[in-house]
């Protein structure tokens, strides 16, 4: 017993002479916690969109309907499951709407006041919005509820699974370049391979780039088998140009990679690459969309989520698949990443560490 005492004691002085595993071990899980629930919680109950089809027979009206549903309580319905808000937009916008997650429900309403409701039955967020606005509405008029239908929106580009895999697939390419690359490195550096390779006649410029080449033929492999399957599984949409698709995938190569160039640049423990690797990619998973649409969180952060590197990509992604988008309206935010990722890759050769 007392041999394990004391080398228990070693490891323990081991980790808490590292500041870095400090920060990592207790300040930023408490950080990313406070963060995420400064996200996620809000006063009152949760608020969701629905579109009203501007061709209804009186959308205006609908619209007050819904809103005097949902006025009866502060905040919201009586059981304050949640809040309607709807929204009165044309078919076009509205599927354009519901293919980038912004909505999940779409209202119609002809002559006789019968009520059509559109949604994707595989969408758990979809079903429970139909629940919440016909229960609502039943609540409201009592007996003189009128008759109402369900049309299934399962069309290739208006499922959830169609907003879901250029997500993933986004998602994939920045796990795959940053832990690829920066915690390559980190493992490099932990074994001394970086400063024995320092010492030969290698070309630094090179080394980096070598990376960059790896993460692409990597990560090609990952997408192709991973498009396979859902191509043939739930054969999703893809509407768009294949440059367009190939030019996101590549820009998005860049900047993630550079950004592991970044994460990799100092680090020289595993517990401090694991906390900034991590730093990275768990809060652009939480943030960019790629499960549910970012456009739930505040207003005041969204500028900023939609200028994510990930929220870049899987918006370009979503844009060609679903949207069918060309080279002309993926070029802002390929240019833009590029930016990001020459920015952090300077950064990182600037203060790299070769021991």
């Amino acid at each position: 017993m007392k041999q394990i005492y004391h080398l228990v004691t070693i490891q323990l002085k081991e980790f808490y002479r590292e500041p870095g595993i400090l920060f990592w071990a207790f300040i930023f899980p408490i950080a990313i916690a406070g963060v995420l629930g400064l996200a996620f919680t809000t006063k009152g109950v949760p608020q969701t969109r629905v579109a009203i089809i501007s061709s209804s027979h009186d959308a205006s009206g609908l619209s007050a309907k819904i809103e005097k549903a949902f006025s009866n309580s502060s905040g919201g319905n009586s059981d304050g499951l949640g809040v309607i808000i709807p929204q009165v937009l044309t078919d076009e916008d509205a599927i354009k709407a519901l293919k980038r997650g912004e909505i999940n429900l779409l209202v119609k309403e002809d002559e006789k006041g019968n009520l059509e409701f559109s949604f994707d039955p595989s969408n758990a967020n979809a079903q429970r919005d139909y629940l919440l606005l016909s229960n609502a509405l039943l609540t409201m008029q009592g007996k003189e509820q009128s008759s109402s239908s369900i049309r299934r929106l399962d069309s290739k580009g208006t499922r959830y699974i169609d907003y879901l895999v250029p997500g993933m697939l986004a998602m994939g390419v920045m796990n795959s370049c940053l832990w690829g690359v920066g915690w390559n490195l980190i493992e490099m550096r932990m074994k001394k391979l970086l400063r024995r390779m320092s010492a030969t006649p290698m070309n630094k410029l090179a080394f980096v780039m070598s990376f960059f080449f790896t993460r692409i033929f990597v990560t090609t492999v990952e997408s192709i088998i991973f498009l396979t399957f859902t191509f043939t599984v739930f054969e999703n949409a893809f509407f768009g140009s294949i440059p367009a698709a190939l030019l996101i995938f590549l820009t998005g190569n860049f900047v993630f990679a550079c950004i592991g160039i970044f994460v990799g640049s100092r680090a020289q423990s595993a517990q401090v690459g694991n906390g900034l690797v991590n730093a990275f990619t768990f809060p652009m998973m939480v943030l960019s969309g790629i499960f549910f649409s970012y456009k739930n969180f505040p207003d005041i952060v969204l500028p900023f989520i939609k200028h994510l590197p990930l929220t870049l990509v899987a918006d370009s992604l979503r844009a060609v698949f679903i949207e069918g988008a060309g080279l002309a309206e993926i070029i802002y935010p390929c240019v833009f990443m590029i930016g990001i990722g020459f920015f952090f890759l300077g950064v990182g050769l600037r203060i790299f560490r070769w021991s």
